[in-house]
């Protein structure tokens, strides 16, 4: 059984950062609203978003808890991190593809918006989801390795912290990506 002050230590690395995730996601789906709401595309788009942000962070949150276990077992290193990097990447390549798929299915059976190609559709998530990665994994093994040498439990700290980075790197990533794709 956890002891009082454990339970207050816990308390007291996590606050700050749910607060850092809450106030990030919420700028986030601000920007991410102003920056999408131009687009022509804008009904099939909003589709997307949705589970685009929620497999971000089914993505992500695994990453960090592995690379913090590994840390805190004394077990990192660049194999088993890139291990780590390997699979993240291959999830998100497939989960994306998976994504642009349902919302293909779900625009030609259900709302019948005929706004882009299919292959667009497609490449969208997962064009964004390996930009937002490729930010997204170093900042959080840096964050995962400095609250581990602080002193703070990576696991309280890192994740809610990068759950507002995440949103604010995943934004900024899907739109970089519908401007390079010329999504109109």
């Amino acid at each position: 059984m956890e002891s009082i002050s454990t339970r207050f230590r816990i308390i007291k690395e996590t606050f700050p950062s749910e607060l850092i995730s809450i106030i990030g996601s919420i700028l986030a789906g601000i920007i991410l609203s102003i920056l999408i709401l131009p687009f022509k595309s804008f009904p099939v788009l909003i589709l997307i978003i949705p589970a685009l942000l929620s497999l971000r962070g089914n993505i992500s949150g695994p990453f960090i808890a592995r690379t913090s276990r590994d840390l805190i077992l004394g077990e990192f290193g660049i194999k088993s991190w890139g291990e780590n990097v390997l699979a993240t990447y291959v999830l998100a390549i497939v989960t994306s593809i998976l994504i642009g798929i349902i919302t293909v299915l779900m625009n030609l059976f259900i709302f019948r918006l005929y706004i882009l190609d299919i292959g667009i559709i497609i490449i969208i998530p997962t064009i964004s989801m390996l930009f937002s990665l490729s930010i997204s994994i170093p900042i959080s093994t840096i964050l995962n390795y400095a609250a581990f040498k602080l002193g703070f439990d990576p696991n309280n700290v890192v994740g809610p912290t990068m759950t507002a980075i995440d949103d604010f790197f995943s934004v900024v990533s899907f739109y970089l990506t519908l401007i390079l794709m010329g999504v109109p």
